[in-house]
């Protein structure tokens, strides 16, 4: 399956002394677990303190999910291995045979590794710490599987990484998933920006009111808290406003006077009486320059912060201590009535903490920290935030959300292709372990439609961030039930085998997501094409990884057609340019018959339930569609 080449170590002062290289290849099941032994007489390269060359044999081409910058990830498509790109968190092989091979890179107590390719062709495995003083590097590296199906092998290499490394962590489907994110949401950010405050907030609640869109939790976002850097300083363009931002800091845990002149308690309790909760925002580090050593929190708490770099204190990475911060911040934030917490700017440990301790003992006490403190304040309602990292994604014990994708940019036709790919193919890693939250989003954008069949598949949260005016409730319509429950899919969306490998941006192919929903298949296809010209292919049931059945009806909701066909057969489909997408509910037939649903929302199969007695009961009342003898039956469905 792998041949093995060059294993090295490489010191802090560029030689190696007395070293010893050696590794393992451990059986677990279907899955093969890498281990190395290796060490020397100095201390090791913080960023490299080990690497293992190898190649997958007989491989056709591949697919990676890296870390593209410091919070966020993308996927990556090639042939060649040696352009697979640094900081790769999951790989993705095809085999000349049609069978694959699934890297996953995991993060021990010590160290973290990732995949990158060498100039002569080879996969490397780079071993690090962000430490300077280790001389041995003796770990589980990374886990591997080959087989026909890609999706159950990624999946049996998360579950074999957790178990090996004391299942310290949970696979996703062990997280439970809080009742509030099955809901319509909002988020102030891209409504208000830093100028967030009570008489704001209050007006959008009255918008959601007056065109009665059933929003029921708000999150409180950047930047809200106390922050006088913020006073007397103006700023004309987004890029300003960014740069003060970052070189602000966090002066008390309380709202801005200014914004918020009755507190942040009366704010929260007036958006409560429009029938919404609210969840307060606030990154690892305070706010982005850390804590002022001017404010309340320094003079209060200073021995729970750390001095990171001349210009900036944190909160210590140490479990104890950073517990006792996020304890003191959440105590003040429940003591308002906040239901729950998005916490960002998770995957700073390199830049901040790497002198202190190696990079797992790092992510761990400090997500442990986090998690206890949300999970007494809060029942562990956290959606966690820029928090990619893989360092990260292994140390998050209860909480079950995380972002999968940059932040999202209004009124950009070209950041859709970017969005989509990422949240996708991010899913596929990422979605082993987190419901994938893909961001919030305006109903008035350009994309608006697009955005919604998008959050529609993809089996998390939906929130939007309109501002004052803009929000159109009959975009939202078709994601949930009039009292604000979204019709929410089975698992993380991810791309269709055929979409699986190839970057769909110059393929000339449609791109396809699935996921399930009430035992059906939804299928959203999207023209990527960066040339903006047309592409073609063909779906059918194996699209959808998990369905059951022999006979298929495929129901597309804009055009409301019907097409039916056997198990494994395909209808072809050609989508003349960017502006065009479909969303298809592939219904398994028995006898000729099956329930669509409700045929005004996207994803209908979660509009009903099947009663014992074969009959269907409809959550809500509204226009359904069934499946009889193979013709389409418009009816009103009743709840």
């Amino acid at each position: 399956m792998l041949d093995i080449g060059r294993i090295m170590l490489h010191s802090q002062e560029g030689t190696k002394k007395n070293c010893i290289t050696d590794y393992k290849i451990k059986d677990c099941g279907n899955v093969k677990a890498f281990y190395i032994d290796a060490g020397c007489d100095s201390a090791l390269d913080s960023d490299m303190g080990c690497t293992v060359d190898f190649i997958p044999k007989n491989v056709k081409r591949w697919m990676v999910d890296y870390r593209h910058a410091e919070f966020w990830c993308r996927p990556g498509f090639g042939k060649d291995f040696k352009d697979i790109p640094d900081n790769t968190q999951g790989l993705f092989c095809e085999k000349n045979d049609g069978n694959y091979i699934v890297f996953l890179p995991v993060v021990d107590e010590k160290y973290k590794c990732f995949f990158e390719g060498t100039e002569d062709g080879f996969v490397r495995a780079r071993l690090f710490s962000w430490y300077e003083d280790l001389k041995e590097c003796k770990t589980l590296a990374f886990v591997y599987a080959e087989g026909n199906n890609p999706y159950e092998l990624m999946r049996q290499c998360a579950k074999a990484g957790v178990e090996l490394l004391g299942n310290r962590i949970k696979l996703i489907e062990e997280r439970e998933y809080p009742e509030i994110f099955e809901y319509l949401g909002w988020c102030s950010w891209d409504a208000f920006e830093i100028r967030v405050g009570e008489e704001n907030i209050d007006q959008k609640c009255r918008e959601f009111k007056e065109k009665n869109i059933p929003v029921k939790w708000a999150i409180i976002d950047d930047m809200w808290a106390e922050v006088h850097d913020f006073y007397d300083a103006p700023y004309k363009t987004r890029q300003e406003m960014f740069k003060l931002m970052h070189s602000s800091r966090l002066y008390s845990f309380k709202a801005d006077p200014k914004r918020f002149p009755g507190g942040l308690k009366k704010c929260i309790e007036n958006v409560n009486s429009y029938g919404i909760k609210v969840g307060m925002w606030h990154p690892t580090t305070g706010y982005w320059l850390g804590i002022d050593k001017d404010g309340e929190i320094y003079k209060e708490h200073k021995d729970l912060l750390l001095q990171v770099n001349q210009d900036m204190v944190i909160p210590s990475y140490e479990r104890e201590k950073a517990y006792k911060f996020y304890d003191a911040f959440h105590s003040y934030l429940e003591e308002c009535n906040t239901e729950f917490v998005k916490i960002d700017n998770q995957s700073m440990t390199r830049r901040f903490y790497q002198k202190y301790a190696p990079v797992g003992q790092v992510a761990r006490q400090f997500h442990d920290a986090m998690e206890q403190s949300v999970k007494e304040h809060f029942g562990g309602k956290m959606i966690n935030c820029m928090g990619m990292a893989s360092e990260d994604m292994w140390n998050r014990s209860d909480s079950p959300i995380s972002r999968c994708s940059d932040d999202f940019q209004p009124e950009d036709r070209a950041w859709f292709t970017k969005h989509i790919l990422q949240c996708s193919y991010n899913c596929l890693v990422q979605g082993q372990f987190y419901i994938c939250d893909w961001d919030m989003w305006w109903t008035d954008d350009g994309q608006a439609v697009k955005n919604s069949v998008i959050r529609a598949i993809s089996g998390g949260p939906i929130y939007v961030s309109d501002t004052l005016n803009r929000s159109r409730a009959e975009i939202l319509k078709p994601l949930c039930f009039d009292d604000g429950r979204i019709l929410r899919c089975d698992r993380p969306a991810v791309p269709a085998r055929e979409s699986l490998m190839e970057d769909p941006t110059d393929s000339g192919k449609i791109f396809k997501l699935q996921n399930t929903a009430n035992g059906c298949g939804i299928l959203a296809v999207f023209n990527l094409d960066k040339e903006n010209g047309k592409v073609t292919g063909s779906i059918s049931s194996r699209d959808i990884e998990g369905l059951v059945g022999e006979e298929f009806g495929f129901y597309e909701y804009f055009s409301k057609e019907l097409v039916v066909k056997k198990k494994d057969e395909c209808f072809g489909i050609e989508l003349e340019d960017n502006d065009r997408f479909k969303i298809f509910v592939i219904v398994p037939l028995e006898n000729g018959n099956g329930m669509i649903g409700r045929i005004d929302k996207f994803i209908s199969p979660k509009s009903f339930e099947k009663n014992s007695d074969g009959s269907f009961k409809f959550i809500e009342n509204g226009p359904c569609a069934r499946i009889e003898n193979r013709k389409l039956i418009f009816f009103e469905g009743e709840g």
